[in-house]
C-alpha cells in the first residue's frame, strides 16, 4: 500500500514536473509574446522621455532624442571591450544560459561573509531584461518575471546579439546611450579606437556611470574624487581580466600603472539651460536611487516623462528679456559698426533659436531695404521654411538710442539722424541677429534689431526655492552662468549684511557712520571710498541702504557685534566655534584653544594689543568719567579716537610711495587723505602729550621734536598756540583754523605758569587743547581710565574670554564669521573670504545662490533640494516630479526648508528693500511695473506701481553689474500683497573674463546693466500670473496697492531725508497707506518724551527653528534712540 502510493506521488510529481516544463517551454519558446519581437527591442532602444514644462502637459525638450544616440551592431564592437564588460560584469556569460547558479551561490556566499551586499548574481542576460522590460518593484515576483524575459531572450537570440543590446542601452550620462556614446563622451573616439584601459573604464562604469564622471562634477575636488574611483574601478576590471587569462601580465601591469586618458567630446547638440539642468538632476544620487526603488536602473530605457518646476511663460520672458538687454548694452560698449558686425557674425558658431515666435532671436539675411521714415522697412530672410520679417523703424530705435551714446555722452538721446545713420550700417545681403516683436495673424512678422553681445550675463527666477526660469546666457546654451558663473555682486550684498546685523542687536533707525575712515583687521589698513559725494556723515542704517552707502555699510560690518552685550557676544562666539569647545563634558584646554584662535584665525596677543583691548573697555564706560569731571561735551570726539596700534607702520609705507611717486586709484590726493586719517589716534595723543610735558617743564630741554609716532619729524614742531576768537589754547604741529592764532613762546608760557598757584596751573594745562582735538584734562581721565582697565585685564590669561571679548580682531573675526555661517546657511557653497569689503560684494558668488538669499532675507524661511548625504544639489530644484508613462509618481524631490530670519527682522530688512526702489537706486522699477488692465477704468487711471523689494550691485572698476529683488505675491482672496508667496528675481551682466564694461562716459552701474532686464521679467509676470485680475478692486480703490504685513508691534517712523534718513524731530508715525513718504519701518517704542526707544532683538539664525516664536535664545532690550549719532565704542 505504500509503495503503491509513493510510486502515485512520483508519477504525478513527475507529470507536473513535465507539465510545468511544456508550460515553461511554450512561455520561452512558443508563445514568447509581442515584447521579445526585435521590432519590440528596437522600439524600446529608441524610447524617449519627455520633459514638461510645469504645467505638465506643454513639452519642454525630450531626453534620449536619436541625437544621442549611435547604435553599433556587434560586429563594431571591439574584443577588448566584450572582454571587459563579461569579466567585470558576467564571466560566464557566454556558458550559462540566461542566469548562472553557480554565480548566484558564490555572490550569495559573499554577501554573507560580508554581512552585506557586496556581489550581485545578475548576469549580463538579465541585466539586459531588466532594462528592456521593466522591472517595477523589489518583489519576488518581479524577479521570477525578469527571469523569464531573460531565458526568452537566450532562446530567441545568440550571445552576441544580446550583448548587442546591451552596449546600446546602459545610461552614459544624464542625455546620453551606449558604447558610441561613451566612447565619445569620456575619450573622444569610435568604439573601435578604444584601448584597453579606455574599454576597462567604461565597461566598469555600466552600472554607475554618475560615481565615475569626472565631467558632471561642479568642483575640481568632486572631479578628482570620481577619478580616483575610476581608476580604482578601472584597476578591477582589469585584474579580473588576468585572472580570466584574458590580458596577460605584461599588459595588466602596464595598463594598471597608468590614468585614464579623459577627452571630453560632443555628443549630439548642446542643450539649453533648463534641459541641461534637468539632465544633471536625472543623473544625481537622489533620482538614480529613487528610480532604482522602482526597479528602474537605467532611466535611458524607461521612458519616463520628467515634469519641471520651470514656468514657460516666464522662462521665456526671462531669456527674451535678458538678451534684448545684452545687446542693447553691447552697442552702448562696442556700437554698431557694419564691417565688424558682419566679421563677427560670419565666425559665430551659433545658429540661433529654431523656433519662429515672438520673443525669439533668429539669424537671418537683409533681403533689401525699402522706405524712409514710418514706411521703412527692412527685409529679413530666415530661410524657406521659417519666412521673411520686417524691420520697421520702431526696430531700430533701441539700437539708434545705444549707438548714440556710445559715439557721444550717455545723457544724449536718439534723434531721426541717429536712426538713418544706424540704418547705414546695415546692408543688402548682410548676416543679422533680430528678435521677433511681433507676429500679426497673417503671419507678418515685425523684428528689432539686435547685436550678439560680447557682454554676457543670466538670469533666474525662484518661488519658495523652486526654479521658475533660468538663463545662463545669450546663446541658451553651454555655461550656464546662473548656476554655476561666480561673479562679485557688488552692493547688493549690503542687505544681507544688515540682516546680520539687525539679528545681532542693530535696529534699522540706529545711526552709521558714513566718512571716511581707517579699519584695521590682523595689522591691515582698508580704506574703503564711496562710489558717489558723501552727502552726510551719519545716516540710518535704513537709508544706508536705500543710498547705497559703501563707507556706512563697512563700519557696521566692522561693528557688527557692538550692540551685543557681553553674554550675548559670548553666546554667538560659541554658537560659531570661537570659544573653548566643550566635548562630552570636558573643555577644551587652553593650551589648544590658544593654538587654534592664534595659528588658524590670525589672533596674536601681546601687552599693546591687551592695552588696545582695555582702550575698547574704557570707551564702553568713559562717558559716565567725562560727565563726572564736566568734559561729557568732548565724549563723541574721544569715542571717535582710533587707539592707533600698528599705524606707525603702515604711515611710513605711504610716505615711501609718496616719495618714489607710487599712486593707487585716486592718486597723490587719496594717498593724503589715508595719511591724515592715520595720523590723529590716541597713541599720537599720547605722544602729544607727553612733548607737552616736556614743552612745559623748564627743567627740560625741548629734544628734537618727533612726529606723531616718534620718528624723527619732516618738517616743524609741535608749538603751543593762542586762538583769539575761542580764546583756547592748542599744543599741536599747525596752527587751529578759523581766526586770529597767535604762536606763543615757550619761556613767555613758563613764566606766565610760574606765578600761578598749582590749582590754576592745573586747569590751565588741563584746558589746552592736545592736536586741536581734545584736551588735555578729557585726555588725562581717559589716559587713568585705560590704566586702570588694563591691570584688570592682566588678571586674566590673554586667551581668556574675559580678554578676547575686547580685543579688535576677535570681535571683528566674530562678526565676519557669522556673515560666512549666515551665507552658508542660506545655502552659499561658494568659499566666501571673511574680508571687511563683505559688502561690497568682494565675494565671488552665483546668481542662484544669491537670488535664494534674497527669498530668504524677505520671506525668513530658506528652501534647498539636497543629496542623500545632505549637500545641494541646484539642479533638483528644477524637477516637480518625475512619472511612469501611465502617470504613476516615480521621484518627487523633498524639499528642505529652515527659517533663518525672525519675522521682525525680515520685516525691516523687506523695508529697506522697498524703500530702495522708491527712493534709491531702483527708481526705474517703480516707474516701470505697474498694474493695469484690471478691468476698471478708474483703477487703471491710477496707474498703481507694483511694489517691489530689490537692490543694485556695482562690482569694483564695473566688471559686473547685478539686481536681486523680489515681486510680493497676492494676498488671500486678493487683498493686497503678501512677502510669503512672492517670486525671487536676479540678474547679472558681465564679460565672461572680468573687463570693466566702460566706455566714454557711459559706467555699467546695477542700474543700468541689470535693472532694466529684472524690471522686464517682473512686468512680464505680474502681466503673466494675474494680478490685475487677482487682485480685489474694492481694496485697490480704497487702499491702492500695498503689502499687507503682520502686525508684529512695528513702527512707521517719518524720516529727514536730508539728514541722512534719521527719525524726524518730533518723532511722527507714517501711514503705511502712504507708500511714497520716506519713512523707516522699525520697532520699538515712543516715550512720554516723544523719545523714540528702539528694541534691540538678539535672534541668531541658529535660534530660528520652527516654530520662530519658541526660540530660547531670543531676546530683546529697548535703547533709546537720542537723534544724536551713537558710533558704540572705541576701536
Amino acid at each position: 500500500m505504500i509503495k503503491k502510493f509513493f510510486l502515485t506521488l512520483a508519477a504525478l510529481l513527475l507529470l507536473a514536473a513535465l507539465a510545468g516544463g511544456g508550460f515553461l517551454y511554450w512561455l520561452i519558446a512558443l508563445e514568447p509574446g509581442e515584447e521579445i519581437s526585435l521590432d519590440n527591442i528596437r522600439t524600446i532602444l529608441g524610447r524617449e522621455s519627455p520633459v514638461l514644462y510645469n504645467d505638465g502637459v506643454t513639452p519642454l525638450g525630450v531626453f534620449f532624442a536619436d541625437a544621442h544616440r549611435r547604435y553599433i551592431e556587434y560586429r563594431e564592437v571591439p574584443d577588448v571591450f566584450v572582454n571587459a564588460l563579461v569579466a567585470a560584469e558576467d564571466n560566464r556569460f557566454f556558458s550559462h544560459f540566461g542566469f548562472d547558479i553557480v554565480g548566484i551561490s558564490r555572490a550569495a556566499i559573499k554577501n554573507i561573509q560580508a554581512g552585506r551586499i557586496v556581489q550581485g548574481g545578475s548576469t549580463l542576460t538579465q541585466q539586459t531584461a531588466k532594462n528592456l522590460f521593466k522591472r517595477e518593484e523589489r518583489s519576488f515576483q518581479a524577479k521570477l518575471k525578469e527571469l523569464l524575459y531573460a531565458l526568452r531572450l537566450e532562446y530567441h537570440y545568440s550571445k552576441e546579439q544580446i550583448l548587442e543590446f546591451y552596449v546600446n542601452q546602459f545610461y552614459v550620462s544624464g542625455n546620453g546611450l551606449g558604447l558610441g556614446v561613451a566612447a565619445r563622451y569620456y575619450f573622444d573616439k569610435k568604439p573601435e579606437e578604444l584601448t584597453l584601459v579606455e574599454s576597462a573604464f567604461i565597461a566598469g562604469s555600466v552600472k554607475r556611470p554618475n560615481a565615475y564622471n569626472p565631467f558632471i562634477k561642479k568642483s575640481r575636488a568632486e572631479a578628482a574624487q570620481a577619478e580616483q574611483r575610476a581608476v580604482e574601478r578601472m584597476r578591477y576590471v582589469l585584474g579580473k581580466m588576468r585572472e580570466l587569462k584574458m590580458i596577460s601580465e605584461a599588459d595588466f601591469k602596464r595598463a594598471r600603472a597608468g590614468s585614464i586618458p579623459f577627452n571630453q567630446g560632443t555628443v549630439g547638440y548642446p542643450l539649453d539651460y533648463v534641459m541641461a539642468m534637468v539632465t544633471d538632476a536625472v543623473s544625481s544620487d537622489r533620482v538614480t536611487t529613487a528610480l532604482a526603488a522602482h526597479g528602474i536602473d537605467n532611466i535611458a530605457t524607461s521612458g519616463v516623462r520628467i515634469v519641471t518646476t520651470v514656468d514657460r511663460d516666464v522662462q521665456r520672458s526671462s531669456l527674451e528679456a535678458l538678451r534684448a538687454h545684452l545687446s542693447y548694452l553691447d552697442v552702448r560698449l562696442r556700437g554698431y559698426e557694419h564691417d565688424e558686425v558682419q566679421a563677427e557674425l560670419k565666425q559665430l558658431d551659433y545658429a540661433g533659436d529654431t523656433v519662429v515666435e515672438k520673443g525669439a532671436f533668429l539669424f537671418g539675411t537683409v533681403l533689401s531695404i525699402a522706405g524712409a521714415g514710418e514706411d521703412l522697412g527692412v527685409s529679413v530672410d530666415f530661410g524657406r521654411k521659417r519666412g521673411v520679417g520686417i524691420i520697421d523703424r520702431q526696430g531700430l530705435l533701441e539700437l539708434a538710442d545705444a549707438r548714440v551714446k556710445w559715439q557721444q555722452h550717455r545723457w544724449t538721446e536718439a534723434g531721426d539722424k541717429d536712426v538713418d545713420e544706424l540704418l547705414a550700417q546695415i546692408k543688402e545681403y548682410d548676416k543679422v541677429w533680430v528678435r521677433v516683436r511681433e507676429i500679426g495673424e497673417d503671419g507678418r512678422m515685425l523684428l528689432d534689431l539686435a547685436r550678439f553681445p560680447e557682454v554676457q550675463g543670466a538670469a533666474v527666477v525662484l518661488r519658495q526655492g523652486r526654479i521658475l526660469a533660468v538663463a545662463g546666457g545669450a546663446e541658451n546654451r553651454f555655461f550656464n552662468r546662473a548656476v554655476y558663473g561666480r561673479r562679485t555682486m557688488g552692493s547688493s550684498y549690503k542687505p544681507f549684511v544688515y540682516t546680520a546685523a539687525l539679528q545681532l542687536g542693530w535696529n534699522a533707525a540706529d545711526l552709521l557712520s558714513n566718512k571716511r575712515e581707517v579699519f584695521v583687521y590682523q595689522n591691515r589698513p582698508y580704506f574703503p571710498r564711496p562710489d558717489h559725494a558723501i552727502e552726510q556723515e551719519q545716516v540710518s542704517m535704513s537709508w544706508a541702504g536705500v543710498k547705497s552707502e559703501n563707507l556706512a555699510s563697512v563700519w557696521l560690518t566692522a561693528h557688527l557685534c557692538d550692540r551685543l552685550d557681553g553674554s550675548e557676544f559670548n553666546a554667538v562666539a560659541e554658537g560659531l566655534g570661537l570659544t573653548p569647545r566643550v566635548v562630552d563634558g570636558e573643555a577644551e584646554p587652553y593650551r589648544l584653544f590658544r593654538a587654534r584662535i592664534r595659528d588658524r584665525y590670525g589672533i596674536v596677543l601681546n601687552r599693546e594689543t591687551i592695552r588696545q583691548a582695555a582702550y575698547r573697555k574704557t570707551m564702553q564706560t568713559i562717558e559716565t568719567d567725562l560727565i563726572f569731571e564736566g568734559l561729557d561735551n568732548e565724549t563723541e570726539t574721544i569715542r571717535s579716537l582710533h587707539y592707533g596700534l600698528g599705524y606707525d607702520s603702515f604711515l611710513a609705507e605711504i610716505d615711501r610711495d609718496l616719495e618714489k611717486g607710487i599712486y593707487e586709484d585716486g592718486g597723490e590726493e587719496e594717498l593724503r587723505l589715508r595719511r591724515r586719517l592715520l595720523s590723529t589716534t590716541f597713541l599720537s595723543l599720547s605722544n602729544l602729550r607727553n612733548q607737552l610735558a616736556a614743552y612745559l617743564d623748564e627743567r627740560q630741554s625741548m629734544p628734537v621734536l618727533s612726529d606723531d609716532f616718534g620718528s624723527p619729524a619732516a618738517v616743524g614742531r609741535s608749538q603751543l598756540f593762542y586762538h583769539r576768537p575761542s580764546d583756547s589754547y592748542s599744543f599741536a604741529r599747525s596752527a587751529p583754523g578759523g581766526g586770529e592764532t597767535v604762536l606763543l613762546s615757550r619761556q613767555r608760557v613758563q613764566r606766565y605758569l610760574a606765578d600761578m598757584d598749582d590749582s590754576q596751573r592745573h586747569a590751565f594745562i588741563g584746558d589746552i587743547r592736545l592736536g586741536n582735538l581734545i584736551s588735555v584734562a578729557a585726555f588725562d581721565v581717559v589716559e587713568r581710565h585705560l590704566e586702570s582697565e588694563f591691570q584688570r585685564l592682566l588678571e586674566h590669561l590673554p586667551y581668556s574670554m574675559e580678554v578676547l571679548e575686547y580685543v579688535d580682531d576677535y570681535r571683528i573675526l566674530v562678526g565676519l564669521h557669522y556673515l560666512l555661517s549666515l551665507g552658508e546657511a542660506m545655502g552659499i557653497r561658494s568659499e566666501l573670504e571673511p574680508v571687511l569689503s563683505f559688502p561690497l560684494g568682494s565675494n565671488s558668488v552665483t546668481l542662484l545662490e544669491t537670488t535664494r538669499v534674497y527669498e530668504t532675507m524677505v520671506s525668513g524661511e530658506s528652501h534647498f533640494f539636497t543629496e542623500e548625504d545632505g549637500t545641494i544639489n541646484e539642479s533638483l530644484a528644477i524637477i516637480d516630479r518625475i512619472e511612469s508613462e501611465d502617470g504613476a509618481v516615480l521621484f518627487r524631490p523633498q524639499r528642505s526648508s529652515r527659517f533663518l530670519v525672525d519675522p521682525k527682522t525680515s520685516l525691516s530688512l523687506g523695508h529697506i528693500l522697498e524703500n530702495t526702489i522708491k527712493f534709491g537706486t531702483g527708481r526705474y522699477a517703480d516707474r516701470q511695473v505697474k498694474l493695469t488692465d484690471t478691468g476698471d477704468e478708474i483703477i487703471d487711471g491710477m496707474e498703481l506701481s507694483v511694489p517691489l523689494l530689490g537692490k543694485t550691485g556695482t562690482a569694483n572698476r564695473y566688471t559686473n553689474a547685478s539686481f536681486l529683488g523680489y515681486l510680493p505675491g497676492i494676498g488671500d482672496n486678493g487683498n493686497g500683497l503678501t512677502l510669503e508667496d512672492g517670486w525671487s528675481v536676479g540678474v547679472y551682466v558681465g564679460y565672461d573674463d572680468n573687463k570693466p564694461m566702460r566706455r566714454g562716459s557711459t559706467r555699467v552701474t546695477g542700474s543700468l546693466g541689470a535693472l532694466p532686464a529684472w524690471t522686464a521679467i517682473v512686468t512680464d509676470i505680474v502681466d503673466q500670473h494675474g494680478y490685475a485680475a487677482d487682485l480685489d478692486p474694492v481694496d485697490l480703490s480704497f487702499y491702492g496697492l500695498t503689502i499687507k504685513r503682520p502686525d508684529l508691534g512695528q513702527k512707521n517712523l517719518a524720516i529727514d531725508v536730508e539728514q541722512g534718513g534719521i527719525p524726524s524731530v518730533p518723532l511722527r508715525l507714517v501711514d503705511p497707506l502712504d507708500r511714497y513718504q520716506p519713512a523707516i519701518m522699525t520697532f520699538g517704542s515712543i516715550g512720554a518724551e516723544q523719545g523714540f526707544q528702539v528694541q534691540r532683538i538678539v535672534a541668531p539664525f541658529w535660534s530660528l527653528s520652527v516654530p520662530v516664536q519658541s526660540a530660547s535664545d531670543v531676546s530683546a532690550e529697548t535703547t533709546s534712540f537720542s537723534g544724536g549719532v551713537d558710533l558704540a565704542a572705541g576701536r
